[in-house]
């Protein structure tokens, strides 16, 4: 399963970002990302009874981590509440740009995976897997959506999967 990392601030100004610590930080989520971040543990924690087909509650959490290129901590914060429902880590080993290392890791193991990335590169993950009906996976992930989770279900006879797009529906505003 992958997702964008809850929503960012504003380019100049309002709304801004925040740590963690309440503290403004621009690499940081707005304080509706925040929210949503909360939001999506409760969603996945509770995953198989939702109603969302294909969801189900991770057994590993990835996220990129910031670097030299990305200095965002929003997709590890976006992850972190969930890894702390479900006493997990959150796998920060693949940065920005190594998308074909992270697919080679995930698809070499069997547990239900959540990946919480730029939304820039979430489509170059995802080629990266045998995708029975790639057709139906967007080129772009759309830049204004935070509501979004993309599912690949595995089958286990052919091992490719099967992709499909789901509507969080989590926040006020999001689409149904």
């Amino acid at each position: 399963m992958f997702i964008r990392h809850g929503e960012k601030p504003g380019e100049s100004g309002a709304p801004f970002g925040v740590n963690q610590h309440g503290r403004e930080d621009s690499h940081a989520l707005s304080v509706r990302g925040w929210q949503r971040a909360g939001a999506l543990a409760g969603l996945f924690k509770l995953a198989q009874q939702s109603g969302y087909p294909g969801l189900v509650t991770p057994a590993a959490i990835y996220a990129t981590a910031p670097n030299s290129d990305s200095h965002s901590t929003r997709e590890f914060n976006t992850a972190q509440p969930l890894a702390d429902a479900l006493k997990l880590q959150v796998n920060v080993d693949y940065p920005h740009g190594h998308e074909n290392h992270l697919a080679t890791h995930i698809a070499g193991q069997s547990d239900p995976t959540l990946v919480v990335w730029h939304h820039g590169e979430i489509p170059a993950a995802i080629a990266q897997f045998p995708v029975a009906n790639m057709n139906d996976v967007p080129s772009a992930w759309p830049e204004e959506r935070f509501d979004l989770v993309w599912v690949l279900k595995r089958d286990v006879d052919s091992m490719h999967y099967t992709f499909s797009e789901l509507n969080q529906k989590l926040l006020d505003g999001d689409q149904p």
